[in-house]
């Protein structure tokens, strides 16, 4: 994570690749981490009515370009340490990084007080973070909800979003699911049902919220989210104990209610920064129509399928979202005479 560059720069023109062939011995190589220290990241925190972002940091630079780090619904800033080990036992620079806990979610806050468009809202949290660690030109990463607010961030604030890549992000799929659950549920049954299954619990209030984390001290948390790996036997029990922390019924319905009645294909057809794309061909939330879709609308962008994986891609082939997003080793400098 030392050293300077960036992935992806202005101008980038991508093809679409064929689908990546993963090893099997890649698969889930990495355990997550709940110690900052490990990354040398430093914490702060903003908050406004609508809730608060706890960022986890590393300035490795003075560049005023950081790259931004935005997990999915039931997740928090530890579903990248898996990534960001990665990157440093290949000597991958990744500058600036800057992880955060959305509102809902690990330490942050949501209170959802005040009028609010809750995608707006939260990207004006996830804005005002970035500016008051000094960033105001943003390479933005997110997972499945955080690609959505990374894509919709690029449609926003084009001066300051220099870059997207997601990985299994939510669009155009699970949007019509939100709208159309019943005409859907052919389409993405274990996002409907798991959908569903948190209204239940979220309507249950603090009983709810205990049912849902019991699943894992009853060892069946594993069983209950198997849908979202390719292989859930093989995924260590880091990333289950984290699920477990981070099933959080009322946030995720909040996190469903972000996607209902936006419009992606006009709102993301005004990006003009490079975007990279990817999802595992085992997705059950992400599917191969929504990439096509945003081929359609940002013919230039980069759209990729990785083979043997679900829908944590970072998580199940770190390796290979690295190579996708054009990250690379950096030059071993030797020393002259």
């Amino acid at each position: 994570m030392h050293g300077a560059g960036a992935p992806l720069c202005p101008g980038d023109r991508f093809r679409y690749p064929l689908t990546f062939r993963a090893r099997d011995a890649d698969y889930a190589p990495l355990p997550l981490t709940d110690n900052p220290e490990a990354f040398r990241l430093a914490q702060s925190r903003v908050s406004s009515s609508f809730g608060t972002i706890v960022a986890r940091s590393q300035r490795t630079s003075r560049s005023r370009r950081a790259t931004i780090f935005l997990h999915g619904a039931a997740g928090s800033w530890t579903t990248w340490t898996p990534l960001l080990e990665a990157a440093e036992s290949e000597s991958i620079s990744i500058p600036n990084p800057v992880l955060l806990d959305l509102p809902g979610w690990g330490d942050g806050a949501l209170t959802g007080d005040g009028e609010h468009d809750p995608i707006d809202a939260i990207s004006s949290l996830v804005k005002a973070s970035a500016e008051a660690l000094g960033f105001t030109e943003w390479d933005l990463v997110g997972h499945s909800m955080g690609g959505f607010i990374a894509l919709h961030m690029a449609a926003r604030w084009p001066e300051h979003v220099l870059s997207v890549a997601t990985i299994s992000a939510t669009s155009w799929s699970v949007i019509e699911a939100t709208e159309h659950p019943v005409r859907s549920f052919w389409r993405l049954p274990a996002f409907v049902m798991l959908w569903r299954v948190m209204q239940g619990l979220a309507g249950l209030g603090p009983a709810g919220l205990r049912l849902a984390r019991g699943l894992n001290s009853l060892h069946l948390l594993r069983a209950a989210v198997s849908p979202l790996f390719r292989h859930p036997a093989r995924i260590p029990r880091s990333v289950i104990t984290a699920l477990a922390v981070e099933v959080r019924p009322r946030s995720f319905v909040a996190a469903v209610e972000l996607a209902r009645g936006y419009h992606p294909t006009s709102l993301w057809a005004t990006i003009d920064c490079p975007v990279r794309a990817v999802r595992g061909d085992h997705d059950v939330f992400a599917r191969a129509s929504d990439l096509d879709l945003l081929g359609d609308i940002l013919p230039s962008s980069y759209r990729e399928t990785i083979g043997d994986c679900g829908h944590f891609a970072q998580i199940e082939r770190p390796l290979e979202v690295l190579t996708a997003f054009g990250y690379t080793a950096e030059p071993v400098r030797r020393r002259t005479r």
